[in-house]
């Protein structure tokens, strides 16, 4: 059941936002971005201490390939139009990790995956999709 849920969570985040797969630096955080956000998900339906930390860590590790994704990316001079917007990103990023790391993975650890999809859904999701949005007005 647990990965039933989990690929219907993935199907419906494709449907919602599609069009990941982009070069460059933009492309490269926007994947990244996906990627952190998927491991994540995917933890909302699991009760296995073991496989949470596990992907836990992914989350955490790809997390800071965006970190360093967009440290690079705020130094690029072709980027420079580009900062106001990265720098806007940049913030609604660093909520989404704390919120993520202070709220969602607690709530998961203490078992109440109830409250962790719903902050997911309702305080993450507009989040995710405001980052998408940022990403998606810059040159590819």
């Amino acid at each position: 059941m647990k990965n039933v849920i989990t690929v219907l969570l993935v199907f419906l985040f494709g449907l919602i936002f599609p069009g990941f797969v982009q070069a460059g630096p933009v492309g490269d955080i926007k994947s990244t971005l996906t990627t952190t956000r998927q491991q994540t998900m995917s933890m909302l339906s699991e009760d296995d201490r073991a496989v949470l930390e596990m992907r836990y860590d992914d989350a955490l590790k790809s997390s800071k390939d965006l970190d360093g994704l967009l440290a690079a990316a705020l130094k690029n001079k072709s980027l420079l139009p580009a900062q106001p917007t990265l720098i806007q990103f940049k913030a609604v990023w660093e909520e989404f990790k704390k919120t993520r790391d202070v709220e969602i993975i607690p709530m998961l650890f203490a078992g109440d995956r109830l409250k962790a999809r719903l902050t997911a859904f309702t305080t993450q999701a507009p989040r995710f999709k405001k980052m998408n949005e940022l990403l998606e007005s810059l040159p590819q």
